[in-house]
Order: structure tokens, then C-alpha cells, then sequence
């Protein structure tokens, strides 16, 4: 290595309240001072602040000062420890590999480690690896921790639109001055890490729960009615509702569709304390995909029941057009299920001319030519609810879904036990994984669920007008719908092709058709994909035609 006249430095903190600290001074003392007892000239210390060394992470400084020592800018990059280089330690050799190809060379101040020497490659393997084994047990240990407060009902992260510290005396909450009717009062609560129901932001919870409830308002229709809605505030002057804001990001501010979107799926609401873990990849998992709920410390807002029942209907009316209030609600209860019998696309629910009909996306998109025409919404749903009707009603079938029911309870127990174990530490986490997917193809559905109401599902919807259905009976309906069938084919208003759960596949590939409504020309094996352009596999058919021309 040729002789070293100009280094380099290069500092790092990895939390942003250490930016306005001493750590970056120090590091830079310490990397000059070395630098001048080797008789090294410093020409730059580059710097990344508030940036963490994990593996993948992005900083800036770390990149220009690589390119540089590309370029032949110095001859040695000097670090106060190592670990404010990297953290990881396939990065750490890739990068020191990097500086022995360009010729420059590595010291570290604390390991009085020179990557010059053999020993000193070494030594620095050692301790890259160390440095590695750190991070690894600290996010164990920072999961550990995070899992111990939710078995303990207490929040992971910045409290929720909704609560608050209840610190009403030396309240700093962007929601509290001018705003609150308790702010400069007494403190509403005293115990460090709890939290209590804020007088105002509670409210926004309650009402988007209770109107999302209805099956008549959309996101973006809650948030128009919670921007619109005044309540007496702080020294009773009536408040707009608002959201709580970011300090330093963004003040408090009128909530939006997706803000209302996200509330509506926060379980804590509830009473309830989420823990997520993380993938087999240490990825975060998403919102809706925790591991286990806790009962938390603070107060629900909804009641837990209300809180599935709202995100039940967020599935079953996710393709259901909402209406203005002077305006009839246009309900199609086989949207998200009804694809087209000739290019398999789905279908969506239109109004003309007072009629509900079910079209070909494609067609509305225009995105493809299809020959599908305008599906007759009530003859269709007519034909499915008589079928369905006769088949899950018959006292075989009954009993096989109670059998089916029994299994899923017994298979609901294994999966708690193997969970339990899992959150205690004594579980691979691919062992989970396996049981978990298991679980789930035991328990994709609960066939007693589509039985207590069908009876009366069919009869409502057979009397119903054509100005559409009520909503109530739409999420009731399709719930029972998403129970038995994966998607309906069809042509015209002839049902050509079903794809069922798998908990009804085996009784419905024995009665596809109703009787005296559509005629049946499948195989022996109740399969028939000719002139569908199906795929066999996917999808269980009967080849129907109604009395009448289509």
C-alpha cells in the first residue's frame, strides 16, 4: 500500500435525539487526534446523523465517502469504532473489500485496529461479527420487550387519535389548548405509560364506527361528516372535529378518506392490544396480520363485536356502490363473486333505467371486447338463492357442516396451544408458519354461519323491489355468499361455471343445478370447462340454460 498522507473520517449516531448531543464531537476529536499521531492529514469528516448501520440502510454520507475513496480523494478512512462504520457484517467486509481494491486503507480509533496488518483483518473480523450479533440480540430483545407490554395491555408506539395522557394540568397535546374542555384542569390520570379517552377525539372514533356500522357510508363520507360536525370545546366554544397532527410534521388538520380507513381497522379501539412479531425475513407484518390480541389497560371506545362486525362489512361491501342520501341505494349482493362465463373477468354492479344489472368489467374499463351482455341482477340472484337454499338446507348437509363445525373448533384449539408456544419462545417460527397456513384451510369458513340465515336471506330477496335491497340484508347476504362460493361464471343469465369454499365443494358438486330452473350436462366427476376457456383445476361447472331463450 502506497504511503498514507491524507485520510479521512467518518462519524455516526444512530438516534435522532443524539444529533444535538456531544457523540458527533467526540468522534471527531478522537479521529483527528489519531489521525495527527500517525501523521495523517484529515481532509474531510463525513458525517451521517440519526442514521442507523443496519443492513440495507441508506446514509448518504457512507455513499460519498465510498465513491471518494474510489476517486483516490485519501488513503485511509478512519472511524472512531467500528461499529459507527457498520453493524453488519457481510456489509462490513464487503465494503473494507471495496477500500482494498481502491488502495485505502481502514483504521478504527477504540480497536486500535489497522486493516494494513493481518492482525488487524483479523481482529476486524471479530469484531464485525460482534457487531452483528449486537444488533441481532437487540431486536430480539426489542421484540421481547415490545411483546411483554402488550401481554401487559399496555401501547407499543405514539398514542392514537382518541386518547390521551389525560395530563390536563401541563397538557402539551396538539389537541389540547383551544381545543379540549378539560385542558388546565386537574390531571384526569396520574399513572405513568397509561392513557385515558380524550373528550372530543373519542368521539370521531364512536361516530365513524357507528355510521360505518349502517353499510351506508363510505371512508370519504365519514370523513365529510366528521369534518362537518361541531361539539362544544374548550370554554364551550364549539370545535370542528380534527386530527390529532404530527409535532414538527403537521398541525392538527380535517381527517381524510384513509385516515378514516386506517382508524376503522385499529383494533386497540377495542380494547384491545395487537402483537405482530415479524416474517421470516424480520420484515414487519402488516396491520391486520397479528399473532395475537391482549386485553389492554386503557378503555375501548367500540365494543370488540362492533369492531368485527364493521370489518366484516368492510370485506362484504368493498364493491358496493354508495349512494348520495337522496338517493336509493343500489345494492348487488354477488359483486366481488360473479365473473363473466367468456373471458372469466368480474362483474360489477349498474343501475339503468331504474333495473339493477351486473356488467363485465372489461366492458366498463374498456379494456377488452367480450360478448357478455347486461346480467339481469334479480333474475340471477334469484336462481343462485333458490339453489343454495335447497341444497344447505337439507337435513344431510346440516349435519355434515355440524361435523365440519366440531372439526373446526378442535383444529381452532391445536392452532391456540401451538400459538401459545410460539409467543413463549419454545416454536420455530417455521413450525408456526405451518400450523398457522394448517389452520387456515381448516378454518376458511364457518358453514353453520350461511344455514341459521339463509331462509330468510332467500325470502327477503326474492320480495324485494327492483329500487334494490335493503343494506342490512346486502351485508348479511353476502357474508353467507363468501361462506359458500369463491366466484359464480356466467353467461347471459345462465349460470355456467361455480367455484365453491372448500368447506361446501364436496356437497355442492353433487347438486349443482335448482331444480326446474337450469339443466345440468356436466361429466360423471361434476366438472365441465369446455367452451368456458377455464382452467379444470380452478373451477367446478355446470353448463345451465333457463326455460327460456337468453
Amino acid at each position: 500500500m502506497k504511503n498514507i498522507q491524507r485520510a479521512a473520517g467518518y462519524r455516526r449516531v444512530s438516534m435522532r435525539e443524539q444529533v444535538d448531543g456531544h457523540s458527533l464531537d467526540a468522534q471527531a476529536v478522537n479521529i483527528q487526534t489519531y489521525a495527527q499521531q500517525q501523521g495523517w492529514e484529515v481532509v474531510e469528516i463525513y458525517t451521517d446523523a440519526g442514521l442507523s448501520a443496519k443492513k440495507d440502510s441508506h446514509r448518504p454520507a457512507l455513499e460519498r465517502l465510498m465513491a471518494d475513496a474510489q476517486a483516490g480523494r485519501f488513503e485511509v478512512i478512519v472511524v472512531d469504532k467500528i461499529d459507527r462504520f457498520y453493524r453488519h457484517l457481510h456489509g462490513l467486509l464487503t465494503a473494507l473489500d471495496q477500500l482494498n481494491q481502491a488502495h485505502v486503507g481502514f483504521a478504527s480509533v477504540q480497536e486500535r485496529l489497522d486493516f494494513t496488518s493481518p492482525w488487524g483483518k483479523l481482529t476486524l473480523t471479530v469484531l464485525g461479527m460482534l457487531a452483528e450479533i449486537y444488533i441481532q440480540n437487540l431486536g430480539q430483545e426489542t421484540r421481547k420487550g415490545k411483546l411483554q407490554r402488550a401481554r401487559k395491555g399496555l401501547l407499543n408506539g405514539s398514542i392514537p387519535l382518541g386518547y390521551c395522557r389525560g395530563n390536563c394540568s401541563a397538557c402539551t397535546d396538539p389537541n389540547g389548548p383551544d381545543y379540549c374542555p378539560r385542558y388546565g384542569q386537574p390531571d384526569y390520570c396520574t399513572e405513568k405509560g397509561k392513557i385515558i379517552p380524550h373528550p372530543i377525539e373519542s368521539q370521531i372514533i364512536k361516530l365513524a364506527f357507528a355510521e360505518y356500522a349502517t353499510g351506508q357510508s363510505s371512508d370519504a363520507q365519514i370523513a365529510d361528516l366528521i369534518n362537518s360536525t361541531e361539539v362544544p370545546g374548550w370554554n364551550g366554544q364549539m370545535v370542528h372535529f380534527r386530527s390529532k397532527g404530527r409535532p414538527g410534521h403537521c398541525p392538527p388538520g380535517p381527517l381524510g378518506r384513509e385516515a378514516v380507513r386506517t382508524m376503522l381497522q385499529r383494533v386497540l379501539y377495542a380494547g384491545k392490544i395487537p402483537y405482530y412479531g415479524v416474517n421470516e425475513n424480520g420484515s414487519k407484518r402488516r396491520r391486520s396480520h397479528h399473532i395475537e390480541l391482549f386485553d389492554a389497560q386503557h378503555p375501548a371506545l367500540v365494543d370488540y363485536a362492533v369492531f368485527k362486525e364493521v370489518n366484516a362489512i368492510r370485506v362484504v361491501m368493498a364493491n358496493t356502490p354508495r349512494t348520495g342520501p337522496n338517493y336509493p341505494a343500489r345494492i348487488f349482493p354477488l359483486s366481488g363473486i360473479i365473473r363473466c362465463g367468456y373471458c372469466g373477468s368480474t362483474m360489477r354492479g349498474v343501475s339503468a333505467n331504474g333495473y339493477r344489472y351486473y356488467r363485465d368489467a372489461g366492458q366498463i374499463e374498456h379494456t377488452h371486447d367480450c360478448p357478455q351482455r347486461l346480467v339481469n341482477a334479480k333474475v340471477i340472484e334469484k336462481v343462485v338463492f333458490q339453489w343454495l337454499g335447497k341444497i344447505l338446507h337439507d337435513p344431510n348437509e346440516i349435519a355434515r357442516q355440524k361435523a365440519l363445525a366440531e372439526h373446526y373448533e378442535q383444529a381452532k384449539a391445536r392452532f391456540q396451544r401451538v400459538q401459545a408456544l410460539y409467543l413463549a419462545g419454545e416454536l420455530e417460527p417455521n413450525v408456526y408458519n405451518q400450523e398457522k397456513v394448517r389452520f387456515g384451510e381448516i378454518g376458511h369458513t364457518n358453514p353453520l354461519q350461511f344455514c341459521d340465515n339463509a331462509n330468510r336471506i332467500a325470502l327477503e330477496i326474492f320480495d324485494s323491489s327492483d329500487n334494490g335491497l335493503s343494506p342490512s340484508l346486502t351485508i348479511e347476504t353476502r357474508k353467507a355468499l363468501r361462506l359458500v362460493l369463491e366466484a359464480l361464471f356466467v353467461r347471459g343469465n345462465a349460470i355456467v361455471g361455480i367455484e365453491p369454499t372448500s368447506a361446501f365443494a364436496p356437497q355442492l358438486t353433487k347438486n349443482l343445478v335448482p331444480e326446474g330452473e337450469v339443466f345440468c350436462s356436466s361429466g360423471s366427476d361434476g366438472i365441465r370447462t369446455r367452451d368456458l376457456g377455464l382452467d379444470r383445476a380452478a373451477c367446478l361447472t355446470a353448463t345451465p340454460r333457463p326455460r327460456t331463450g337468453q
